[in-house]
């Protein structure tokens, strides 16, 4: 999952918590479409965006079926939560065309400006297998570790944990919580 905007370089991933609720909620609104598959999710705060994937991967498939949904955040001005339930349901949305749907030409491959609620949201489809992306990373050494901070620079760090912060996410070792 790449970021839409140029200037994301460090991120955060979602609160492990708010994951597992987002694919309940998808898990229950699409449960007779996972006989066939599995609902998986994804979401990363930067310093200016926030940025969901929800993905369909078939069983015995390859293709995965991504909807990623970007937008740009100010902390000073906005509520993430508020921001990730309206991506929430923009994802929810798109699923529920993708399971209508014949096939999935008609979904926007490069970010695609919308406006819902008054707010701009970028959405791309993209059909990336996360866990084969995964295995060909530990076939070829790289690390993909995951840390609570992931890329970028050092510059970032304050905003990220004022974010964080804001989510209830507490690094391991921060014991001023």
């Amino acid at each position: 999952m790449e970021p839409r905007l140029k200037t994301s370089k460090k991120w955060t991933s979602f609160p492990n918590e708010y994951l597992k609720q987002i694919q309940s909620v998808f898990n229950k609104s699409f449960k007779l479409h996972l006989e066939s598959g599995k609902i998986l999710t994804e979401g990363r705060i930067y310093k200016e965006e926030l940025l969901l994937k929800v993905g369909f991967l078939h069983n015995k498939s390859i293709k995965q079926s991504n909807f990623e949904i970007s937008i740009q955040y100010d902390k000073n001005k906005e509520n993430a939560v508020q921001l990730i339930y309206l991506m929430i349901d923009v994802a929810a949305t798109m699923m529920d065309e993708f399971f209508m749907a014949e096939n999935d030409h008609d979904f926007p491959k490069i970010w695609q400006e919308y406006e819902v609620e008054n707010k701009k949201v970028y959405l791309q489809y993209s059909s990336t297998n996360d866990e084969l992306e995964s295995q060909a990373d530990q076939l070829l050494g790289i690390d993909k570790s995951e840390g609570l901070i992931q890329q970028g620079d050092d510059d970032d760090d304050e905003v990220l944990d004022e974010i964080k912060h804001s989510l209830g996410v507490v690094d391991e070792g921060d014991t001023d919580q």
